[in-house]
């Protein structure tokens, strides 16, 4: 039990990092509650789409899964910083907080928890139980960081956004370079 621990929290330290970053811009408590809702439906959903369907959605996952989240992360980065420095332009805070994006960077970042699924199918723990405790400890960092980062927020500057595009695109090329 030890090691899906261990498992989860390895699993979930992306979403850690990502989620408070994304909780330091003003977005609204509403927003806030659905990208939660996003994480923990995209982790655990994850860990368990990723046992039932096996092998099979490993092999298809694996050439996209070490690019796929750090990608994403990496332009939503490079967007709020160009959008925090143009002075004319749209509000960054507009661009973070589109549905699709609110979904989609979640979703994209729970494809380690779906290759973990995988793992635990392999691994002799039972199925279920294991996915839903690696899944449930990498969505409760994300809430965890998301709720801290929103806390946070209130001894910050408004105009955060380029902070946090500049932090979205390093743990990006983080990322990229540990696939290496």
């Amino acid at each position: 039990m030890l090691e899906l621990m261990i498992f989860g929290l390895l699993a979930g330290l992306d979403n850690l990092q990502v989620s408070a970053a994304l909780s330091l811009l003003p977005l609204e408590r509403r927003r806030l509650h659905l990208l939660a809702a996003a994480f923990c439906v995209g982790e655990i959903g994850g860990a368990l789409l990723g046992l039932l369907l096996g092998r099979t959605l490993l092999a298809l996952l694996q050439p996209t899964a070490e690019w796929l989240a750090p990608s994403v992360m990496l332009g939503c980065g490079l967007a709020l910083l160009w959008l925090a420095l143009r002075r004319e332009g749209p509000d960054p805070v507009r661009f973070i907080d589109r549905p699709a994006l609110l979904i989609a960077l979640p979703l994209t970042l729970s494809i380690d928890n779906v290759i973990a699924g995988t793992a635990i199918g392999v691994a002799g723990y039972p199925l279920v139980m294991a996915a839903l405790v690696v899944g449930s400890i990498s969505a409760a960092m994300a809430c965890a960081g998301l709720y801290a980062g929103h806390w946070a927020r209130r001894f910050l500057p408004d105009r955060i956004e380029a902070v946090v595009g500049i932090y979205l695109s390093l743990l990006a090329v983080r990322a990229f370079w540990m696939e290496v």
